[in-house]
């Protein structure tokens, strides 16, 4: 009788082979499912018994690869595969040892079918090593990319944060030359009225850097919440950026509604407030001809709303869906950091902040989502 005719009765007699192979190796590893090694077994049992088939060209040796990703998806230990090889030849040797009906499956064709056997567990040990040490080196990579990406952004932040402190530095010390210029010419009037602004850009400074860290951190010590008059946030704002109006010849449009009590975090939101106003007055800074620049307040049912709108060129549209990510901008010295974290306050503070942007003007609208209270102020606008 030939190999041919030896495999058809092993093939004859394949559950009861299988059957035993899923006793041991259940025993071994009870976790894995019944039906699923019934199914991977049937398999494996063709790429045994299909020798005329040389072993590197069956499909299930050639599909070794998408194996091992399983494997890996799956956190197996390749330890069940040497044990599965071993158990395999256990269960062959077993079924012609117990030599059903006088069968008897000559050595040579089962040195083939072990051979066979071991031949698999060896090329997938082998791919095994060779695909974990590639992943290894991958993740070595990995890390070294997240450092250096760490370092980028450090260095962004950095950069950003001198950008942003920048421009109250530059108001406190023309404050303090025109504080300088006012006591020498012995005129207290108004000295009181600069050391306040002083005082709320540094203030401001203070706040830049509590929002840089608070981007990164949660456990960073945050303003208190107050309740304070949406007007006077408005003011202390239009008077840190009144000489920049002055300066490149922008007109201000001013449409308060009535005074409403909010409670908020009154440095963070003018932080809010001024970083959206300085962005406008440094788009309105490209534009050629009439400058315009408004600024309104007020009530829509529950929600308290400031926009501030320019005519200046159109927010382009590569960067519209992702203008509050950090790190977006389309400034040449900007770091796209300010509006995250415009962003990331104005959640803090119930509301939310929101643009449009055309080519004839660009809007954002600043939201808050609390009840509010009228303040009866007895004047409207100085």
């Amino acid at each position: 009788m030939n190999d041919e005719k030896h495999l058809i009765i092993l093939k004859k007699y394949k559950n009861q082979i299988i059957a035993k192979w899923i006793r041991e190796f259940i025993h071994i590893y009870p976790e894995y499912d019944k039906n699923v090694l019934k199914k991977d077994a049937d398999v494996f049992y063709k790429f045994m018994s299909d020798l005329h088939i040389p072993a590197a060209e069956h499909s299930l040796f050639q599909a070794i690869p998408e194996s091992q990703k399983v494997f890996l998806m799956r956190n197996v230990s390749i330890s069940h595969v040497v044990h599965s090889s071993q158990i395999w030849i256990d269960a062959i040797l077993w079924f012609i040892q117990e030599n059903p009906r006088g069968i008897t499956i000559p050595m040579s064709l089962t040195r083939k079918i072990i051979a066979r056997v071991s031949l698999y567990e060896r090329h997938f040990l082998h791919q095994y090593s060779t695909i974990t040490k590639e992943l290894l080196s991958g993740q070595a990579q990995t890390i070294t990319e997240l450092h250096e990406a760490r370092l980028t952004i450090i260095g962004k932040m950095a950069a950003s944060m001198a950008h942003e402190i920048r421009n109250p530095l530059t108001a406190i010390l023309g404050f303090l030359k025109i504080l300088r210029n006012q006591i020498s010419n012995q005129n207290y009037q108004r000295i009181n009225s600069y050391l306040d602004t002083i005082e709320s850009e540094l203030l401001s400074i203070q706040m830049q850097i509590s929002g840089f860290l608070s981007f990164s951190k949660k456990d960073t010590i945050e303003e208190g919440f107050d309740e304070v008059s949406s007007r006077s946030i408005i003011d202390n704002v239009l008077a840190l950026i009144s000489p920049r109006l002055v300066n490149d010849n922008i007109e201000l449009i001013f449409q308060e509604s009535e005074d409403i009590k909010l409670k908020v975090q009154k440095i963070a939101i003018q932080q809010v407030l001024s970083n959206i106003l300085n962005n406008s007055l440094d788009a309105l800074s490209e534009k050629e001809g009439e400058k315009g620049l408004m600024i309104a307040s007020r009530l829509e049912e529950d929600e308290f709303v400031i926009i501030i709108s320019n005519n200046g060129p159109e927010i382009p549209p590569e960067i519209k869906d992702s203008l509050f990510i950090p790190f977006v901008t389309n400034k040449k010295e900007g770091t796209g950091l300010g509006l995250a974290i415009c962003k990331q306050i104005m959640t803090k503070n119930n509301g939310d902040v929101t643009f449009d942007s055309s080519p004839n003007e660009t809007s954002f609208r600043l939201s808050f989502k609390q009840s509010v209270n009228k303040l009866h102020l007895q004047n409207a606008i100085n």
